[in-house]
């Protein structure tokens, strides 16, 4: 396991720390597709489905981030289909990769095939009131088998007072 490592940068810094991730960001991008671009030449090339279908899952594991892109632009450009089970990518072992497939990929990088999802953050103190709103209907209107712990609900205020910021006795 990596050990983390965190930098602190002054006030006057973090300005083009950002301008600089977004560089960084862009030029990944940029590598994972250059990388399976590469890859494919050697399949179109070499004709070893084996070997580029191994390469294609490792570089999709190799940027967890970016997984979800990636795998739809595999979907759309490649040959290939997805094994539920075990979390992979698989081919014929004598599949071709046509001239005409390597240049649609070439020509269409992963990101813009399948653009970021729009961010929902996570508000902690949103999801436990929706907890408490949905414990509190089940007090008020119980069906069968239902078990609600009702102490349990001033534990919830309490967290939601502490995570709004209010002072709790």
């Amino acid at each position: 396991m990596a050990k983390v490592v965190t930098k602190m940068f002054k006030d006057n810094e973090i300005d083009a720390q950002i301008v600089k991730v977004n560089g960084d960001a862009m030029s990944l991008q940029q590598k994972i597709h250059n990388v399976a671009v590469s890859i494919l030449k050697v399949w179109h090339d070499d004709k070893d489905a084996l070997k580029a279908v191994a390469r294609i899952n490792a570089l999709q594991d190799a940027s967890p981030y970016h997984t979800r892109a990636f795998s739809v632009w595999v979907g759309m450009m490649l040959p290939l289909q997805w094994a539920d089970e075990n979390k992979v990518w698989f081919g014929d072992v004598d599949g071709v990769l046509t001239g005409k497939q390597f240049m649609a990929a070439r020509d269409l990088p992963f990101w813009k095939a399948s653009p970021p999802p729009v961010a929902k953050p996570f508000i902690m103190a949103d999801e436990l009131q929706k907890i408490l709103d949905k414990a509190q209907k089940r007090v008020d209107d119980p069906k069968d088998g239902d078990v609600v712990n009702v102490a349990a609900f001033k534990h919830l205020r309490e967290a939601l007072k502490v995570l709004n910021g209010d002072v709790v006795e």
